[in-house]
């Protein structure tokens, strides 16, 4: 019997899936299918806005009063005050940054409550500035974090700002503490990730280090170096992944990259809390830190350059290894790999403001122009090295000289103990208006300054 095979007629198939029988599961499936795409795609971290702490002008500490003051004091002797006034030569600093008023009077109180009126102070005028400037009820919080090494009260930080503002009971609420000058973009990350599981939030995040309780009065040189450099500040940041706040949002996060070379005992003790032989506590810069500090720097963008670099970029970089790999193999000298030109993707850099030596090895290093040190330069000098906040004081100045503009991708990166670098990229959506009132307002006409040059001696 000759078998009969059936044709198959398209039209027909297509009629009978698009039947009225059929709509409803196709109409499931792509129902589901939608679900799926936007409950696993990536939800934008946006920054509503964000504000710097300018201290009140009687905590300021122009380096001569500074030096006065702890000779007046008696706590150290004519070698380390000498030893003090040579770093603060050098480092970069003016003569506005701040200290809080513990360490104005005489003498100087360290003690635990001085600490904690420290951080009142701080925390509380930031929070209430960022909120108030935004028309933002505390109620409508829902996340927040807060970060400062080297002060860890209890009640937390956290809860101190809650108990203040009246925040709402099911808050979530963390305070990360011992992470250094690098926290405020980890906090930036954990916010991000608290983030993309609850939707339609917003979260507060607010990074400071308390100068007060990392005084230091005792010989050991190393331990002086904080003393010289940091000084009071602060700076609350409003983020939300809500998208009605596209529209107003300023900036939307790109990308954040974490290194940590804690595992290498050279990278974990160059920056290291500890009491010096005669039990006296303080914090112990080492002399490897600029070294540790390029190292991580260089793994860090080993991670964000393939992300950000345009292709031209990352085919002349890719070119250059494995020309160095093959030339190696002939037996001649390595050849060295050029760095990548970041100014093709960054347009604005936010270098954390460590010390006078930290960004003019990166500028030297990243081959950038003094123009795009400015900011940095500039936040050292008047606010000094305010740890986890300095790289907001940074984008603070760039806004108040207006040179943000809708499009424009800013680089954050810093450094901190453990010893960590970190970095994020910011992509600027609003059209900043530079007359808003922020920490630089009152005297932006003034800067850049001319920062001397100090030679060795």
């Amino acid at each position: 019997m000759e078998m009969v095979t059936p044709s198959i007629n398209l039209n027909n198939a297509i009629h009978n899936l698009l039947s009225l029988d059929h709509l409803p599961h196709i109409a499931a499936i792509m129902i589901t299918l939608t679900a799926i795409y936007f409950s696993y795609r990536p939800k934008k971290l946006y920054i509503l806005d964000f504000s710097c702490y300018q201290g009140p002008d009687f905590c300021r500490a122009p380096v001569s009063t500074y030096l006065e003051h702890y000779e007046i004091s008696g706590q150290f002797d004519q070698d380390n005050i000498k030893f003090q006034a040579k770093i603060l030569e050098r480092s970069g600093l003016g003569n506005e940054p701040c200290v809080p008023p513990g360490i104005k009077v005489l003498p100087p109180d360290l003690s635990f409550n001085a600490s904690l009126k420290e951080v009142e102070d701080v925390l509380f005028t930031a929070t209430e500035d960022v909120l108030t400037k935004n028309k933002v009820n505390p109620k409508t919080i829902d996340i927040l974090i807060t970060n400062c090494s080297l002060f860890c009260p209890t009640p937390s930080m956290s809860s101190m700002v809650i108990n203040r503002f009246g925040f709402r009971s099911n808050v979530m609420c963390f305070s990360l503490s011992g992470m250094g000058c690098s926290a405020g973009i980890l906090s930036v990350s954990m916010a991000r990730d608290l983030l993309k599981v609850h939707k339609n939030s917003v979260a507060l995040v607010l990074s400071m280090e308390a100068v007060t309780v990392g005084g230091y009065e005792g010989k050991v040189k190393s331990m002086l170096l904080a003393n010289c450099l940091f000084r009071m500040g602060g700076a609350a940041i409003l983020l939300s992944n809500r998208k009605k706040d596209k529209k107003t949002a300023k900036y939307v996060l790109k990308e954040l990259v974490h290194t940590n070379l804690g595992s290498d005992d050279k990278s974990y003790k160059c920056i290291f809390q500890q009491p010096d032989e005669e039990g006296i506590l303080g914090v112990s810069l080492s002399r490897d830190i600029l070294q540790v500090a390029g190292n991580a720097l260089m793994m860090n963008l080993s991670s964000l350059a393939p992300k950000v670099l345009p292709y031209k970029e990352k085919f002349k970089y890719g070119w250059f290894v494995i020309k160095r790999k093959y030339w190696g193999m002939l037996g001649k000298k390595k050849l060295s790999i050029p760095i990548p030109d970041f100014r093709t993707c960054f347009g604005h850099f936010c270098i954390h403001a460590g010390g006078r030596a930290m960004i003019e090895a990166i500028e030297e290093n990243l081959q950038l122009r003094e123009e795009e040190v400015e900011a940095s330069k500039m936040a050292l000098y008047r606010f000094g090295n305010t740890s986890s906040s300095s790289i907001w004081y940074a984008l603070c100045y760039l806004e108040a000289k207006g040179r943000v503009k809708r499009g424009d991708k800013v680089w954050q990166v810093a450094f901190g103990s453990g010893f960590m670098c970190n970095s994020a990229v910011w992509e600027c959506v609003s059209d900043i208006d530079s007359t808003i009132k922020n920490a630089w307002s009152d005297r932006i006409h003034l800067y850049p300054v001319k920062v001397p040059d100090v030679l060795d001696h």
